[in-house]
């Protein structure tokens, strides 16, 4: 008989524990808002979350990427604007030059404001954002060129490195983001090289040789062609990181409400849950009390 009355009241006391966990889970959930904060809150929801807070938080880094590549692209494109208006003048510019009424002293004044281009060409392929320089490639800590029109060629050889720099979408596709500027003023075709092109032009006009000056004139569409060619490039660039950070932000979104729906209490039925508990918490420790005690002697008899 005394076995019996103990394990009634150890059973009471496994209930009564179960009561006050759950009590106290209920009031974490009304206090905080939080539904899951520890796993044997929900052990079958474990998984689902964790695997939703890290995917929140590679779509945070890989929106941060994209935006720090379109503060680059930007910077590319109103560059490569420039540089097109720049080279847009070397045409015009060279017509002047050639035509037979110019002096060997004229020209020399053309020639120098071709140079005086050249030299604001170079300072916009050695534009920089934040520390980089953008048309560097891969190795963006290095200005890609020196300029010095007392040289022969007047400009460096290119000092940074090819560019293989790729922006992954939130998706987890990647594409390019990026053209290193010996690609885009320093091409190997001719057909293709802004500043040679520059270059053969100012060297007639100062030569005052009326051939060399229409053989120079001859690839400037072609070598304008290529330059606007980049431009596009940029602009395309800007595009595809739009959409991938409309796309990411959208992503952002779901994963918030997943995380939410996993972790976030509903306070509403949270405080009535409590109320419940609390309830049978209080009847069950009321319904102890009215248990008649007995006595050794009662058992004895």
């Amino acid at each position: 008989m005394i076995r019996s009355t103990d394990a009634a009241s150890a059973a009471f006391l496994d209930r009564l524990r179960t009561l006050n966990d759950r009590l106290e889970r209920v009031e974490r959930q009304v206090a905080g808002g939080k539904r899951l904060e520890a796993p044997s809150d929900d052990p079958d929801s474990v998984a689902g979350l964790l695997s939703a807070k890290s995917g929140l938080a590679r779509l945070d880094q890989t929106l941060a990427n994209i935006n720090r590549f379109e503060t680059e692209a930007n910077t590319a494109e109103t560059a490569l604007q420039q540089a097109v208006k720049l080279f847009d003048r070397v045409p015009t510019l060279g017509s002047t030059g050639a035509s037979g009424t110019q002096t060997a002293e004229t020209r020399q004044g053309i020639a120098g404001e071709i140079g005086s281009l050249m030299e604001r060409m170079a300072g916009l392929a050695n534009t920089e954002v934040d520390g980089r320089f953008i048309f560097s490639g891969d190795g963006d800590q290095t200005a890609p060129f020196e300029m010095d029109l007392g040289l022969n060629p007047p400009w460096s050889a290119y000092r940074g490195l090819p560019a293989s720099r790729e922006a992954m979408h939130p998706t987890g596709v990647t594409f390019r983001v990026s053209l290193d500027a010996d690609t885009i003023f320093n091409s190997a075709d001719p057909k293709r090289n802004v500043f040679q092109s520059m270059e053969n032009l100012r060297q007639a006009l100062l030569a005052n040789d009326e051939q060399a000056l229409e053989a120079a004139l001859a690839p400037l569409g072609q070598v304008s062609a290529a330059l606007n060619s980049a431009l596009t490039f940029y602009g395309n660039v800007q595009s595809h990181l739009g959409e991938a950070s409309e796309t990411g932000a959208k992503m952002k979104l779901q994963l918030k409400e997943q995380v939410s729906n996993l972790e976030d209490a509903d306070v509403t039925e949270a405080i009535v849950e409590l109320q419940q508990v609390r309830f049978t918490q209080q009847a069950a420790l009321q319904m102890k009390a009215q248990i008649p005690k007995s006595s050794l002697f009662d058992y004895l008899a």
